[in-house]
This record gives C-alpha cells, sequence and structure tokens, in this order.
C-alpha cells in the first residue's frame, strides 16, 4: 500500500511538473517573464554586431521580455574586437524585429 501512495505521488508531482515546463519558458528566467519573438531576439543580436563592424565572436541572449508594445531584451557581446572583452546591452524591439533602441549597460 505504501508503494501505491508513493507512485501516485511521484505521478502528480511529475504531471505537474511537466505542466510547468511546457507552459513556461526554456530560459532561466524569473516567473511571469515570457520570451520575446525569435525576430525580436535575432534583430537585436544583429544591432549588437553591427556595433563592432561584425567583429563579435558571440553573442549571447541573457534575456528576453515579451510585451506588447515592445520587447526587452538583455544580450552579452562575448570577444569584442577580437579580444576576450565582453559587453552587455539592454534591446528595446517590436516582435516584428524592428530595433527602437539599444544601450550599452554596466557589466
Amino acid at each position: 500500500m505504501k508503494n501505491l501512495t508513493k507512485i501516485a505521488a511521484l505521478a502528480l508531482a511529475a504531471s505537474t511538473l511537466t505542466a510547468c515546463v511546457e507552459e513556461g519558458s526554456t530560459r532561466s528566467e524569473p516567473t511571469g517573464m515570457r520570451e520575446a519573438s525569435s525576430a525580436a531576439e535575432s534583430a537585436c543580436m544583429s544591432a549588437v554586431n553591427s556595433q563592432y563592424g561584425g567583429q563579435v565572436a558571440t553573442i549571447n541572449v541573457l534575456s528576453s521580455e515579451f510585451s506588447q508594445a515592445n520587447s526587452v531584451v538583455m544580450l552579452a557581446a562575448v570577444g569584442v574586437h577580437g579580444t576576450n572583452k565582453t559587453e552587455k546591452f539592454r534591446c528595446l524591439v517590436s516582435n516584428d524585429g524592428q530595433v527602437q533602441e539599444l544601450s550599452a549597460v554596466g557589466n
């Protein structure tokens, strides 16, 4: 009987966890934040890369927050100007990929 109770509890926990994963984002972001569209994230990555003449080794999306008006995407440019330097950016972008504002933020 104890085993049946344990199995039922595990099944309930697994189904609850699965529902959270399916409904939430795949990134490690606080609850309530939604990812911006891939078009928005890509546009921000391109905008950051253009700041360095296309010479950024890697651009990582640190987080993104969906909004009906404009989404916010936080990025890290790693390896700027051929160095190991990393610079962070905040990008305000429409959900169809039009960058409204791009600004460097403190590291």
